[in-house]
């Protein structure tokens, strides 16, 4: 049996792609502005320069070789961006996407448990504040449940006077219940859930 690690680079496909595409326009504007500035410039100091045929095809072979090193050098410049768009994307996208799972989990009546971004991700403290503001919406849900079972055991002795009261204090019960179920579950956001490192296991 072997174990593979499996990472999702996309987490919010579009929001990566497009400020990774964004940046990378940029690096295609701004070097296709030097390279007309450079060329500009060379134009200049060409027509002060050569002064017969001679003179002209050295420079236009020199010119021809030193066009593709340009090239190259914009190239590597749109790509070094496109690269840092993703880096600083994924370290964006990944807290948002943990916290928009654990407002769905919220929504659901359940609480995730508590996880550590890793260390070079972005919105390391708006993401604390998020989980102490769950932490104490889960404390606050605790006392109301403990107020309700305070509430359930009076219940229980005043059923034999009103018997009414039964059949608030089985739906009062079974809520009770489901809050207790989902106070104690371990909800957590590991395999399959935290995005900068969904780990799997699989057997090769």
């Amino acid at each position: 049996m072997a174990e593979w690690r499996r990472r999702t680079y996309l987490v919010d496909r579009s929001f990566q792609i497009k400020y990774i595409l964004l940046l990378m326009a940029w690096g295609v504007v701004l070097s296709a502005l030097f390279g007309l500035w450079t060329y500009q410039a060379h134009q200049q100091a060409i027509e002060t320069v050569v002064r017969g045929p001679a003179q002209r095809a050295l420079v236009d072979r020199a010119d021809r070789q030193l066009m593709w090193p340009l090239v190259g050098i914009g190239a590597l410049s749109v790509t070094a961006l496109g690269l840092l768009g993703f880096v600083l994307t994924h370290r964006v996208a990944g807290p948002v996407y943990v916290m928009g799972h654990f407002v769905n989990l919220l929504a659901q009546g359940r609480y995730p448990t508590r996880r550590a971004l890793r260390k070079h991700d972005e919105l390391q403290g708006f993401y604390a504040r998020f989980l102490d503001a769950i932490e104490a919406m889960k404390e606050r849900d605790e006392r109301h449940v403990g107020k309700l079972e305070e509430t359930i055991v009076l219940l229980r002795g005043a059923v034999a006077r009103v018997p009414e009261l039964g059949v608030a204090l089985e739906v009062l019960e079974r809520e009770v219940k489901d809050r207790r179920e989902a106070l104690a579950e371990s909800t957590s956001p590991a395999a399959g859930v935290f995005p900068l490192s969904l780990e799997g296991r699989g057997q090769g």
